[in-house]
C-alpha cells in the first residue's frame, strides 16, 4: 500500500509549529501517541468519516523556517492528508511573500529586459491569461487576498493591498526558466472548483482579470509547484484538476524553450 505525504513550510519556530500541529490533529479527532522533539505520531479511531489509521509528522528547522512533513499509510490517505493539510493551513502563518528574480545580477540589456517583463504588473505585449484564481478572505466583506495567474509567458502570485496587507507583494517566474510538479493530491466527492481555464485573452489590462469557481462532483485537488533550478519558488495550493493545469503549463513551456 503506498504511503502518501504532504509538506508545509512556516516561518514560526519548531516548538510553536508543533503546538499548531497538535491543535490541528486534535481538531480532526487524532490522539497523539508519541510526542518527540522532531516527531509526532497520532492515531485516529474508527468514526463516521474515518477508518482507523496513524499519521506520522516530522518537524525540521531549516534557514529560519519550519518544514512539516506528514505521512499516512492507508488506502484513503490522500483524503485524510487533504483534511489535515487544510486544517494546518488555517492555523499556520505562511512564509513571507517575496519577489522572485530568476537572474540575481543581470549581465546584459537582454537580461534587464527579461526581468522587466517578468515583474511587470501589467500584461506584456502578446501575453495572454490561460488560467487564474482569486483567493478571498473575510466573512461579511470579502477582500481579494491573493491572485494566482498563469499566462503564456509566466506564473504570477500577487498579494494586493488590503487592511491586513498594507504593501502589495508580487511574485513571478517565467515559464521558460521554470519547471512544475504536482504535489499533495486528493479527491473530494463534492466541492468547488478552485481556479479556471481562461483560454485566450485579448488586449492589455492589469493583473487580476478573470477567475472562476463552479460547483461539481468528484473533483481532484492538489498543489501546483513552480521550481527554478530544483528549488521551489511558490505554489498554487489546493487547486482543482492540478494535473490538467500542469499539462497546460508544460504545453506552453514547449513553445518557450528551445
Amino acid at each position: 500500500m503506498p504511503v502518501n505525504k504532504f509538506t508545509l513550510e512556516t516561518p514560526i519556530d519548531p516548538q510553536k509549529a508543533k503546538e499548531a500541529v497538535i491543535k490541528a490533529l486534535d481538531s480532526k479527532g487524532y490522539k497523539v501517541q508519541e510526542n518527540l522533539e522532531t516527531k509526532i505520531v497520532a492515531k485516529h479511531s474508527f468514526s463516521a468519516s474515518y477508518y482507523p489509521h496513524e499519521v506520522e509528522i516530522l518537524l525540521n528547522s531549516q534557514s529560519g523556517k519550519t518544514i512539516i512533513s506528514a505521512s499516512i499509510d492507508h488506502r484513503a490517505s490522500q483524503i485524510y492528508l487533504g483534511r489535515l493539510s487544510e486544517e494546518l493551513g488555517k492555523i499556520l502563518p505562511p512564509l513571507p511573500a517575496r519577489v522572485f528574480n530568476p537572474m540575481e545580477r543581470p549581465k546584459s540589456q537582454n537580461e534587464l529586459n527579461y526581468q522587466a517583463k517578468m515583474l511587470n504588473r501589467n500584461f506584456n505585449a502578446g501575453e495572454q491569461v490561460i488560467w487564474s484564481h482569486t483567493v478571498k478572505k473575510g466573512i461579511l466583506s470579502k477582500e481579494i487576498a491573493e491572485r494566482w495567474i498563469i499566462t503564456n509567458m509566466r506564473a504570477i502570485k500577487q498579494f494586493p493591498v488590503t487592511k491586513d496587507n498594507p504593501q502589495e507583494k508580487f511574485e513571478a517566474i517565467g515559464l521558460d526558466v521554470s519547471d512544475t510538479v504536482v504535489m499533495n493530491q486528493f479527491r473530494r466527492s463534492k466541492g468547488n472548483r478552485v481556479g479556471s481555464f481562461v483560454g485566450t485573452y485579448g488586449g492589455g489590462g492589469v493583473i487580476g482579470t478573470g477567475s472562476g469557481i463552479s460547483s461539481s462532483t468528484s473533483i481532484s485537488y492538489g498543489d501546483l509547484v513552480f521550481l527554478h533550478n530544483g528549488k521551489e519558488v511558490f505554489r498554487f495550493q489546493g487547486i482543482s484538476d492540478p494535473n490538467g493545469v500542469n499539462r497546460m503549463v508544460k504545453t506552453s513551456q514547449k513553445t518557450k524553450k528551445p
